[in-house]
């Protein structure tokens, strides 16, 4: 083998093990894939501020003129009923009149059909007010409407929190120095140091009845059936080490 030869094979050798040395103090310095994950939780009771109700009234009657005329008649009789109760003029709100086609299926003689029985008139009526325990009561006491004279059906009432924006940044904001709190006492535990954040990542909101056994889901759950509620959130954080 010529001198020339020999020296390039030294100096491609020597350049190999130069790289090498170089690369595993590299690794001693910054560890590939050392990072702590940590899942922080905050969680808040508050009170509904809001409640919604709602009630539908309707007519039917072969001629839809008609049945339309009642179903005017009967609002101002609502609107009347729950403004003697207390009911503001700007809590009330009423949809627009829906026509529907009524039909009996009816059989004889071997044959089927449907037969048409007339048209259904509707409207609905909903509340929305801050008055919480007046509009409560109030809507309980609605079937007196039935009584009244009217085919009423009411519904129950939904609460809300009007704040809830601000609510959820400060549950993240909480749940997120959970995260690094508890990170850090993972790195304490390991021997370690906390570094920066790497990333992370805002679980679902999940809003649930004080004292309620209620099962939580990945897309989130809004309770508003209940007036005193729950809200959590979790916040997963990825941190590196040194």
């Amino acid at each position: 083998m010529s001198q020339f030869r020999i020296l390039r094979v030294v100096i491609i050798g020597l350049a190999l093990v130069l790289a090498a040395w170089l690369l595993s103090r590299g690794l001693q310095r910054k560890p590939a894939g050392e990072y702590i994950v940590a899942t922080g939780m905050a969680e808040v009771n508050f009170t509904s501020d809001k409640i919604q109700w709602s009630g539908d009234y309707s007519r039917t009657n072969m001629e839809l003129k008609q049945a339309y005329q009642q179903v005017k008649a009967d609002r101002e009789r609502v609107q009347n009923y729950f403004r003697s109760k207390g009911v503001h003029d700007s809590e009330m709100k009423f949809s627009t009149i829906g026509i529907d086609k009524l039909y009996d299926y009816v059989r004889s003689d071997g044959e089927s059909r449907n037969e048409f029985r007339g048209y259904k008139a509707s409207q609905r009526i909903t509340l929305q007010s801050k008055r919480i325990d007046e509009i409560d009561r109030i809507a309980r006491e609605s079937m007196e409407l039935i009584e009244a004279g009217l085919e009423f059906n009411a519904g129950t009432p939904a609460f809300y929190y009007t704040r809830l924006s601000d609510l959820k940044l400060s549950l993240v904001e909480k749940a997120a120095t959970d995260a690094r709190n508890r990170a850090e006492k993972m790195a304490s535990a390991a021997g370690t140091s906390l570094g920066g954040l790497k990333k992370s990542s805002l679980g679902v909101f999940q809003i649930t009845g004080q004292d309620e056994n209620e099962e939580y889901s990945w897309g989130g759950v809004f309770n508003t059936s209940s007036r005193q509620k729950t809200a959590r959130v979790t916040v997963t954080a990825h941190y590196t080490t040194h």
